[in-house]
This record gives C-alpha cells, structure tokens and sequence, in this order.
C-alpha cells in the first residue's frame, strides 16, 4: 500500500453521489454522533458551504483516486492556535488499513505547518474503540471526558495534540 495513493482534496460536484450513500448508513451516524445530510441539494448546500468558512479547512480522504470518506479542521480559533479534528472513513471496505491515520497526520501537517496551529482537539464516543486506537496512533492524548447519568447518554472522550509533541512523535518515526 503506497503512501501516495492517499490525499485529501477539496470536494467537486461528483462527490456528492457518495456522500447520497454514506447519508443511508445509520452505523455511520452512531459512530460520528452526527449524519450527513439526506438529499442531493442539502449534500451540495453543506459541503461546499464548509469550503468557504475561514474558520474550517474540510477535505475529501481520496484513496487510489476513490473518494472513501472527509476529514476536517474545524472551530478554529486563530487567537489560540487551536482547532478541532473530525474524520470519517466512510468507505467501510476501506477500514482498518491505517488510512485513517495517514489522512490526519497529512492534516496535522497542514494544520500544524501551514496554518500556525499549535494545537489539535478531537471529540469521540468512548465505544468507537477504532476511531480512538486511530487517534492514539496519530499521537493524541486522552484529557477528559464528559459524562451525564443519563442511561441514553454515551460518553465522550476528549482528546488532544500539540503541535510539540506531533513533532516529537514524527521525529521518533522518522517522518
């Protein structure tokens, strides 16, 4: 598996045909905490709005010229040189091939690198052990949870990464 078969992208019109079928898949929804919307002009509407936010930089994961699911930086607070990372491998025929985990170290590049970030912050349900073995991966931390007792309530995991111990840990790899 070649590392330059991976990029991220800005989305174009064709992508929203996946993302018609991604919108379908309830697991999906669960895990993320969120759906995408449902309909063709909605789809349209919300990811080409997301490209012109200055507080959010929204790509599409492309693997082998295939687009397999989004990640972003968003809520960014230029002050304070933070923002927080989402991401979906929506692709499931595409899970648990790391690919995950090389879309974010290529936007923990951009974001620390390009953007001046100095730190990276994430939500995630405490049960999508995936997503949080793929964020440990990357480097982030675990630096609280939010909790309610509400037996409906899932809880969330807040984790984070600054832009020193990104390179610290790119540094013991050798990237």
């Amino acid at each position: 598996m070649s590392k330059d078969l991976i990029r991220l992208r800005r989305p174009v019109e064709d992508d929203i045909a996946s993302f018609l079928v991604w919108s379908q898949d309830t697991e999906l929804g669960t895990l993320m905490g969120w759906e995408y919307p449902r309909e063709e002009e909605e789809i349209r509407d919300w990811l080409f709005n997301k490209t012109q936010n200055r507080d959010r930089r929204f790509f599409i994961i492309e693997y082998d010229s295939k687009p397999i699911g989004d990640i972003e930086l968003c809520n960014i607070t230029w002050r304070c040189g933070k923002a927080e990372l989402k991401i979906c491998i929506a692709e499931k025929m595409y899970w648990n091939r790391g690919l995950g985990t090389r879309a974010i170290n290529l936007i923990l590049e951009d974001a620390f690198d390009s953007l001046g970030l100095h730190e990276v912050y994430l939500r995630v349900y405490e049960f999508n052990k995936r997503a949080v073995h793929t964020y440990e991966k990357a480097g982030f931390l675990l630096k609280g949870f939010l909790r309610r007792k509400d037996p409906n309530w899932h809880e969330i995991w807040l984790m984070s990464l600054t832009k020193a111990r990104f390179r610290k840990s790119r540094e013991r790899i050798g990237a």
